[in-house]
């Protein structure tokens, strides 16, 4: 661990710069010597934003899109079953995977960086030269951010009992040579520096309009998913229950929720905050996730490298009616699905396959060959079910009545989205189809509405992933519309580490475990209600039920937002909603390959991630994690 030392010996800091509405508007550009960090509240005050910068980009790219850099908690999507993407993961879900991958080595890294910049700040500011509340105050964010970054490692690394070492003091190199306390004992910390932050009087109750720093309801959201990791679930729940008292709420549009707008509206707790600066100081989810056609003013064309998985979408219920909702079949829109399926799951694209005809005229030539070049592809049973007008929207009944967050979160097949043209400078519209003959934009020859003119007005330009051949479910959330944001890899839009909804979620769970079913269900109805999914008693017949709902519910609610895969893993259910599938998939469920890889369960010691080899090299008091062959 030693090598992860010298990025905490030197706090990021600003020159001096006017004061701004966000924290990270004044994002650390140049540094300070350790010795000098602290003597005046001007240089405090950049200390402390160099801890909160600490939260950004905490995800090692290598293996989960196309280029190495390190980028959002979206990242983490790729990791759970709401998400997949279109390399091998870094190896991380294949046999070749060892102690020595470098994203277990990152990821320790990342989290201890953040240990160290908190230390430093909490030893080093009560003797600074400056108001003492706001000295107070400052302490209490920062032990609120470290009790942040041991959970993380504590739920990766520390599982079963091992624990991670640690470190509450500013250290040199040579004294970074602790071994793992126990699990429990980091949980302790984790636990004491929340209730000191929530017992300082000077520690604002919210951020809700605020400058989006660490709250006493901030606290109080993570003490009680300490408490519910640690199975104490009465105290989960009177921590998720003060969180409220705080001021928090939901928001009440779910769909505006994750726009700049609203930041930090009474819902957002705990965010990452990103600024749409060409430096490196914005999010490149927009780049990474989007449709091709998709981008901003500076740039176009994104390049979907992580999507969102068919067994994802597949939860979003159906409304029946006021009162009802049922689960989502196939079956119930395409009779024919089962009897395809058993043939192979490649031959369901036909029921994906566009349109040849709009009001009984051919569209273009290059269209009919494209979907001939499909069709022939598939058994002849499959073949024969393809409708040449009315394929398109046979499918699309399938999406209607559905939880509208499945629209508000995915880009469904045959759905339309905006997107720009050929060099960002005009917006236009796009309808997301299969397959496509080129990728091409609104002002281009090739696009649909300009090969044929006599389309109808509503007949937009073919979307697609940036791999063409593709047809994969596509992230909506967070994603801006056509000229929105002025960057494509730099947008603005903060990242939620933990918002209101998640905190009732949790509170359901703990409910859920209590056996208090009806409070456990009340929650959840609260999630429900905005956007006017019915709740029904029947999910929450018998503890079982119940907590499989509650845990459909997060991983509806809450895709998009780098949770899923910490859910999986502490609930050890990984190896089934991740494992049963081995490559990704395409919207239909056929299979595409994960960059040559085909996951593979390793055993259920991957639960708990390996003390890095190269740490273990360095300090020889560090135990090698159980399971693991260093």
């Amino acid at each position: 661990m030693k090598n992860i030392i010298y990025l905490a010996a030197i706090i990021c800091a600003l020159i001096s710069m006017p004061a701004c509405e966000k924290i990270l508007d004044q994002s650390p550009h140049d540094k300070i010597s350790s010795g000098t960090m602290w003597t005046t509240e001007s240089l405090v005050d950049q200390g402390v934003i160099g801890v909160y910068y600490s939260l950004q980009h905490p995800v090692l790219s290598d293996g989960i899109i196309g280029t190495s850099t390190n980028i959002g908690y979206y990242g983490y999507e790729g990791f759970g079953m709401s998400g997949q993407g279109e390399y091998n993961m870094n190896n991380l879900f294949s046999s070749a995977v060892t102690p020595g991958n470098s994203f277990f080595s990152f990821t320790w890294k990342w989290c201890y960086d953040g240990v160290h910049r908190a230390n430093s700040a909490i030893a080093n500011i009560p003797a600074a030269p400056m108001n003492e509340d706001k000295k107070k105050r400052l302490v209490a964010e920062c032990k609120v951010l470290r009790a942040f970054f041991y959970m993380r490692l504590n739920e990766l690394y520390g599982r079963e009992g091992l624990g991670v070492p640690i470190y509450t003091k500013p250290i040199s190199p040579s004294d970074a040579n602790k071994g793992q306390s126990p699990e429990a004992d980091v949980w302790a910390l984790v636990i004491q520096d929340l209730t000191d932050a929530i017992n300082e009087p000077s520690l604002a109750k919210n951020q809700i309009q605020g400058e989006g720093r660490a709250s006493k309801g901030a606290a109080y959201a993570l003490r009680g998913r300490a408490y519910l990791l640690t199975k104490k679930y009465d105290l989960a729940a009177a921590d998720f229950a003060k969180v409220g008292e705080m001021g928090y709420s939901l928001y009440p549009d779910y769909k505006q929720l994750f726009k700049v707008g609203q930041e930090r509206c009474q819902e957002m707790i705990l965010s990452v905050q990103y600024i749409e600066d060409p430096t490196g100081y914005g999010t490149g989810l927009q780049k990474y996730c989007a449709a091709f056609q998709q981008g901003s003013k500076d740039s176009r064309g994104c390049w979907t490298d992580l999507q969102i998985t068919p067994a994802l979408v597949n939860l979003y219920e159906e409304k029946v009616d006021a009162n009802t909702v049922k689960p989502f079949s196939w079956s119930d829109y395409i009779p024919e699905w089962d009897a395809i399926s058993a043939l192979g799951t490649a031959n369901r694209k036909v029921f994906f396959i566009r349109d040849q005809k709009v009001n009984g005229t051919v569209i273009h030539s290059t269209i009919t060959n494209a979907v001939n070049t499909e069709l022939n592809k598939l058994n002849a049973t499959a073949k024969a079910l393809y409708l040449t007008e009315g394929n398109e929207a046979r499918l699309k009944k399938a999406y209607e009545n559905r939880d509208p967050r499945l629209t508000y979160n995915v880009v469904t097949p045959y759905s339309n989205f905006k997107g720009v043209n050929s060099n960002s400078t005009a917006e236009g519209m796009y309808t997301y189809r299969f397959p496509v003959t080129g990728k091409y934009y609104i002002d281009q020859s090739g696009a649909e509405p300009n090969l044929n003119t006599g389309l109808p007005g509503t007949y937009y330009t073919s979307g697609s992933c940036n791999a063409q051949a593709e047809f994969k479910y596509i992230h909506r959330k967070f994603v801006g519309d056509g000229l929105e944001y002025a960057r494509r890899e730099q947008n603005p839009v903060d990242e939620p580490i933990i918002r209101y909804a998640d905190v009732l979620l949790m509170w359901a769970e703990a409910l859920v475990e209590m056996n208090d079913l009806n409070g456990a269900m009340d929650k959840v109805k609260q999630v429900r209600d905005r956007v006017t999914m019915p709740t029904m008693a029947s999910s929450f017949a018998d503890q079982t039920t119940a907590r499989n709902y509650v845990r459909d519910e997060r991983r509806r609610e809450l895709v998009g937002e780098g949770v899923n895969f910490f859910d999986e893993m502490r609930w050890k259910t990984l190896k089934q909603t991740k494992f049963d599938q081995k490559v990704a998939q395409h919207a239909w469920g056929g299979t595409e390959s994960t960059g040559g890889t085909t996951y593979e369960w390793i055993g259920d010691y991957w639960y708990t991630w390996p003390v890095p080899k190269a740490e273990i090299e360095l300090n020889k008091n560090l135990t090698p994690t159980p399971g693991w062959v260093y």
